[in-house]
């Protein structure tokens, strides 16, 4: 059983949905929505305000990785003017990944109010991360060009795939969309169930970037190449 997996020279795939950069000691998590039980509560919906084993899932990455960065790839948040308590909880969040690296926030469609809310945290935001020929986006927006011989890391897509087992029992499973030009970090949400990639065509301006890509499934407690049948780029 893998719990990482080199995808790429240098890149590597965690089974909770994370990415690490060896080089550059990088970790990327995509898509956390942070306080998504709390904001769903004050829109109305009667779920419970869990946070779904987050905050244990992050230690555990930052633990096995000890990155030197923590970049969170866009939807840090789900919520603009987070209420007592779900203010409380992402900044304990935020403060306990501050706590052992440095942190950004590349700015998702969810983001659109965190620097008001939580710009009095040590956390750098922008549009976008670059390092090298590496472009970080959210994903929601591709309108930056890729640096010469260049690979984007996106989210926003939550990639996933349905997979049954030997009980013929069906689960949704995040997954990693990998190609010589981009990688798709899953949601790291244990919220966000993600679109079945195998059964929904990708949107034009992704499958553009994408090109020819693998398919990486990540359970949490393992991440593994699915076979090359179900991973064809022509969806």
């Amino acid at each position: 059983m893998e719990l990482s997996i080199e995808i790429a020279p240098g890149r590597i795939a965690h089974g909770s949905g994370a990415l690490f950069l060896h080089e550059s000691r990088t970790l990327m998590i995509a898509d956390a929505h942070l306080g998504y039980g709390f904001a769903q509560r004050r829109r109305g919906q009667l779920g419970p305000t869990t946070d779904g084993g987050i905050l244990d899932r992050l230690q555990a990455v930052l633990d096995f990785f000890e990155p030197s960065e923590t970049v969170f790839l866009g939807d840090t948040v789900h919520a603009p003017s987070p209420m007592a308590a779900e203010r409380e909880f992402i900044e304990i969040a935020l403060r306990s990944v501050l706590a052992k690296c440095k942190v950004r926030v590349v700015q998702g469609n969810h983001d659109r109010a965190v620097v008001r809310d939580f710009g009095h945290l040590p956390i750098e935001v922008a549009a976008s991360w670059r390092e090298g020929n590496l472009l970080g986006l959210h994903g929601d927006r591709l309108h930056l060009e890729l640096p010469d011989a260049g690979h984007y890391l996106l989210g926003h897509l939550h990639p996933a795939i349905n997979l049954r087992d030997d009980a013929g029992v069906n689960r949704r499973v995040p997954a990693f969309l990998v190609s010589k030009t981009a990688t798709v970090l899953p949601a790291f949400s244990p919220f966000a169930a993600g679109m079945d990639v195998s059964k929904t065509s990708l949107p034009k301006e992704v499958k553009a970037i994408l090109g020819r890509h693998e398919i990486y499934v990540a359970t949490g407690r393992q991440v593994a190449l699915l076979p090359a049948r179900a991973s064809r780029s022509g969806r």
